[in-house]
């Protein structure tokens, strides 16, 4: 089987989001060995970051019902440049929220259809108060999108 590549690229600034960032690298790192798992925070994602990258995971907190600036930040340095090299990537995101998330879901996925990236599960969005619970959920999910890249379903 060949080798795939999934990037994680992510924004965590507080202790919950870094869990949940920390889970994420701890889960994929050594997934599987038909797997290589990068991640990276926003501000150091360009581009050439997505050279051979057959899946991309999004981590994003919510900042006054928006993605956070860095995320915001990463697809306005990258989007053109993008669009034209990645079309039909598969990817999954996730929004920590403190409030809904519908507006950071909102701006995400129109920026997705610009992309024309492929949207394989549906968001997971972390509502209100931190719950310990979100560990498991963002694991279950990330596998959920590894063992469909692993195995060519996306």
């Amino acid at each position: 089987m060949k080798s795939k590549n999934i990037l994680f690229i992510h924004h965590s600034p507080s202790a919950n989001t870094i869990k949940l960032s920390n889970k994420i690298e701890n889960t994929l790192y050594n997934f599987s060995q038909n797997i290589n798992f990068k991640m990276l925070n926003s501000l150091e994602t360009n581009t050439a970051s997505f050279n051979l990258v057959d899946g991309v995971i999004i981590g994003t907190t919510e900042n006054f019902g928006y993605m956070s600036g860095l995320t915001k930040d990463f697809f306005d340095r990258c989007y053109e440049e993008l669009k034209e090299k990645t079309q039909g990537l598969p990817i999954v995101y996730y929004i920590r929220a403190g409030l809904d998330g519908e507006g950071s879901k909102l701006a995400i996925d129109k920026i997705l259809t610009g992309l024309r990236w492929k949207q394989v599960l549906p968001p997971l969005i972390f509502q209100g108060t931190w719950s310990d619970n979100y560990i498991n959920q963002v694991e279950e999910y990330v596998l959920t999108f590894a063992y469909g890249i692993e195995l060519g379903i996306y």
